[in-house]
């Protein structure tokens, strides 16, 4: 009897009220869960063309009281399949929802439900109210949970055990091994595939491999949920175990996974070769489970990059407002690193967020987000600010060429600036993980990519390594001699900023196509990085054999490259070291060809140096310099030096322009072109922007307050420190702490540094003008000199290289030239300086020119501090301008286009 095995405990019970082709009938639900579908097999079937063979499955879900449960319904199958004709509840679409009382369903179109949650009742009570169940009251009016309905059913079918049975018959189904034990160690229950997978299972207990360890790892681990692999007959299971601590049941369900970990075995094994990255890539793409593999490859990818966090953000469409958002997805972090996966700002974000739609443009468009949080605009800093981020990376995920999400890294812990190489291997796992979401073709995809590089198809450094591995074993063994080329592109950087990442991507391209027409069969060249290739030339008889290549490379590039009608003509440089004359060991042979590679920027560029020992001093010479800048300017090592400007009208000095000098404690006053060009390759030239700037504002307060003079003051500007996303932030600082008068100030940029990117200058420009800060363009006629540049960009000032002033004595054609920058600088407004005037004849013919203001060493040199205030204070300079003007102004007569005179200077027109 029924009522002999149930607990009379009083507990809520959970019911179902299904009517289908075949009428209306109650099913208890008292199980974990229950499959309902039109196939034999569900737990619960229904009759009706409009089903799916397993449309929908009901789970238990348990809050902190065993006794206090509800049902989740989910619509489709456990492969992740929706319905056919899919799910309601209450009229609304649903793909999953936790059921209330009185929820009505609908599956499909034909098959109808209600759920109700009924008062607490002991089993012989809910098998009674079950047999006095009404229908037709139920289905006319809401169901009171508190209320129990006693009244005659007529010929309604009974609940009684066997129905009871039958409604929990879920696991008889289930087509992988399920067994239950107690804490005793005794089976209480096996489903069928279990006796087929395991048919010594019950002679065994717990003997068999599925049981060994079973009660002791559940009473030290502590938890209801885990798993473990188990091995049985050369087969590996994946063992999932729910403790049920209701019952005191231990639930087990095993998963065949022997195909996926030999698998995992022969990749692991194939690949051992791949730096951490590969690893990862292997491991992701070859594991069955992409949730565990995105796990693994995530760890380790990160421990190896060194990383504080990895998140992998997946685009989705916002449940509320239907617009496209993000939300962190996969997320992996180091010891001592706080999560942000569950954090609110980091799911269901927006991309129309002021934080996110610089990151939608950028990463949709196929670019990457990445540098220093300082650097990111305000709204990103703030957000990046709240999980400790100092520094991040980002490159989209693209799926099937559409932007699925993006996947990010984070320093947490120092100001770290991502290399190129980074990026690209950064770019390799979203790659990586795109394939992996594709399931197509990972093989292929994870071997290109870890040993390619992406944009030439050339190798990559991790391929060349290999192979120079290679070449050393070969030729320790044959005793033979092979050499190592770096050869990088003159000028590459350039061609790059003034014409576009597009160009330069081509020009790569065809760089790759050249050198690889050099080369013998056996020979590799692989792309370094930027615009940086290596070559390996193995089983040479001598250095002859490797200069003879590099002549073949250096013509190879005389002839014009033509891309999108720009005819580009690129020089290379190219630095050699042969083993075993120039090194034994792979570290060792790179150095040097990279030292003799220094050589050749050192000697002229456009050649090739064979490595000698003698080049290594110089080469240490140079990194202690660089070395000792970074620590300069905590040293307080630098200097300003002025050069003044004067006005040729007045003779006075009107402004001076700020230069700066190193007092190196050992070598002295070291130029500037000796450490600029050092400072530029990292961020010391930003601080040191920022100390010229404010120095140089410093001064000239100063100099006002005890001259009485309205001097300005002109500073440089880098390409780095102009792109800095800080700069007018930094400016206004310094202009409000040292209380200069913003229309003293002029900052000086060139012609390259604007066409980089000139809606960006445009717009930083227009801010700088608006505070009433002064712009000069500097350098005028050596880059570019577009009308059209000029007529773009807010200016005040050009300043006409000193190349033109040089040659202004003896070449009219240039004073032709500067003729007309003086005309083009009054028509648009400007005030026009010209520079580098070291002569008399040329002072002359400027002011014959009536060029108003002049600077150079004729009038003074660059000047420290103190020799500055005293030339400001005794007005020297005036007297020298009166004498350099005295001198005899040769006859000197301009043409225009049709060679009639236009212009006659002499020393009357003085």
């Amino acid at each position: 009897m029924l009522q002999d095995i149930v607990d009379q405990q009083r507990k809520i019970r959970h019911l179902l009220i299904l009517e289908d082709l075949d009428g209306a009938r109650l099913v208890p639900l008292e199980e974990s869960s229950y499959f309902l579908g039109r196939d034999t097999t569900n737990s619960i079937v229904v009759r009706s063309n409009g089903i799916s063979r397993q449309h929908a499955l009901f789970l238990r879900v348990t809050g902190a009281d065993p006794n206090s449960y509800g049902f989740m319904l989910i619509d489709g199958n456990l492969q992740g399949e929706p319905s056919t004709n899919g799910t309601s509840i209450n009229g609304e679409r649903s793909t999953s929802s936790k059921l209330n009382h009185g929820d009505k369903i609908v599956f499909g179109r034909q098959v109808s439900a209600k759920y109700l949650i009924l008062e607490a009742l002991c089993d012989q009570e809910f098998i009674d109210y079950c047999h006095n169940f009404d229908f037709q009251e139920v289905a006319t009016r809401d169901v009171n949970p508190r209320e129990t309905f006693v009244q005659p059913v007529g010929d309604r079918p009974s609940f009684g055990t066997t129905s009871l049975v039958r409604l929990a018959s879920f696991p008889e189904i289930l087509p992988s091994p399920m067994f239950e034990a107690n804490l005793k160690g005794a089976l209480t229950y096996v489903n069928p595939a279990a006796f087929n997978a395991f048919p010594d299972l019950l002679h065994l207990g717990m003997e068999h491999p599925t049981m060994q360890g079973l009660i002791t790892l559940i009473q030290t681990v502590k938890q209801k949920v885990l798993s473990r692999e188990v091995t049985v007959n050369d087969k590996v299971y994946e063992q999932s175990i729910h403790f049920i601590s209701e019952n005191g049941l231990i639930r087990c369900c095993l998963a065949d996974i022997t195909e996926r970990k030999q698998v995992e075995a022969e990749l692991l094994k194939r690949d051992r070769l791949l730096q951490s990255v590969a690893d990862a890539t292997t491991h992701l793409l070859a594991n069955v489970s992409y949730e565990e593999a995105i796990e693994v490859a995530l760890a380790q990818f990160g421990k190896t990059a060194e990383v504080d966090r990895i998140c992998i953000c997946e685009n989705h469409i916002h449940a509320e407002t239907h617009q496209l958002a993000t939300s962190i997805r996969y997320e992996w972090t180091n010891t001592a690193i706080p999560a942000i996966r569950n954090c609110e700002h980091r799911q269901n974000q927006l991309y129309s967020h002021p934080h996110l739609q610089r990151w939608y443009t950028t990463l949709a468009g196929g670019a990457t987000i990445c540098g220093l949080i300082a650097h990111l605009p305000m709204a990103e800093q703030e957000a990046l600010i709240l999980e400790q981020v100092q520094s991040v990376l980002a490159v989209p995920i693209l799926v099937k060429d559409n932007f699925w999400g993006f996947i990010e890294l984070h320093d947490c812990t120092h100001s770290y600036q991502w290399s190129d190489q980074e990026e690209a291997i950064l770019r390799t796992m979203a790659a990586s993980i795109s394939a992996a979401l594709e399931r197509q073709n990972k093989d292929e995809i994870i071997h290109r990519q870890a040993f390619h590089d992406a944009l030439t198809g050339l190798p990559n450094r991790v391929l060349f390594a290999d192979r120079l591995d290679q070449a050393l074993i070969e030729a320790r063994r044959n005793s033979s001699n092979f050499a190592v080329m770096f050869m990088d592109l003159d000028k590459f950087k350039t061609i790059n900023d003034t014409l576009g990442h597009s160009v330069g991507d081509e020009l790569l391209k065809e760089v790759a196509r050249r050198l690889q027409q050099c080369l013998r069969a056996g020979d590799t060249v692989a792309r370094w990085g930027g615009d940086e290739f290596t070559l390996l030339l193995p089983n040479i008889r001598s250095v002859q054999d490797a200069t003879n290549t590099a002549q073949r490379i250096l013509a190879a590039f005389e002839e014009v490259v033509i891309i999108d009608h720009y005819e580009l003509y690129v020089n290379a440089s190219i630095g050699i070291a042969c083993f075993p004359e120039d090194g034994q060991e792979a570290e060792v042979l790179l150095q040097n060809a990279d030292v003799a590679l220094y050589q050749c920027k050192e000697q002229g560029r456009g050649i090739y140096q064979v490595y000698d020992t003698g080049m290594n001093s110089k080469a240490i010479e140079l990194f202690a310099l660089q070395n000792h800048l970074r620590h300069a300017l905590e040293r307080e090592e630098f200097l300003l030096y002025y050069q003044p400007q004067i006005n040729l009208q007045t003779g006075r000095i009107t402004g001076l322009e700020a230069l700066i000098r190193w007092q190196h404690p050992e070598q002295g006053l070291v130029s500037p072109a000796t450490f600029i060009p050092l400072a530029e390759e990292s961020d010391l030239i930003v601080h040191i922007g920022k100390w010229v700037l404010a120095s140089a504002c410093q001064q000239a307060v100063e100099w006002q307050r005890n001259t009485d003079m309205p001097l300005s003051i002109s500073v440089n500007l880098s390409t780095r420190q102009f792109y800095d996303p800080t700069l007018v932030e930094t400016i206004a600082q310094v202009l409000t702490q040292t209380q200069l008068d913003p229309q003293y100030l002029e900052l000086e940029i060139t012609e390259t540094i604007a066409i980089k990117n000139i809606a960006l200058a445009q717009s930083v420009l227009r801010q700088l003008q608006g505070m009433g800060i002064r712009i000069a363009m500097d350098d005028f006629g050596t880059g570019f000199s577009s009308l059209n540049y000029l007529t773009q960009l807010p200016l005040n000032t050009l300043k006409i290289d000193q190349s033109f002033i040089k040659r202004l004595t003896t070449d009219a054609k240039e004073l032709e030239v500067i003729n007309a920058v003086l005309s083009l600088g009054r028509s648009l407004h400007l005030h026009v300086v010209a520079e580098g005037v070291d002569a008399p004849e040329q002072l002359d013919l400027l002011r014959s020119l009536q060029c108003e203001t002049v600077q150079g060493y004729l009038l003074s040199p660059p000047l420290p501090v103190m020799e500055a205030t005293a030339e400001l204070r005794s007005h020297n300079l005036h007297q020298v301008l009166e004498e350099s003007l005295q001198t005899d102004l040769p006859h000197v007569t301009v043409y225009d286009s049709n060679q009639q005179p236009t212009l006659e200077l002499s020393t009357s027109s003085s």
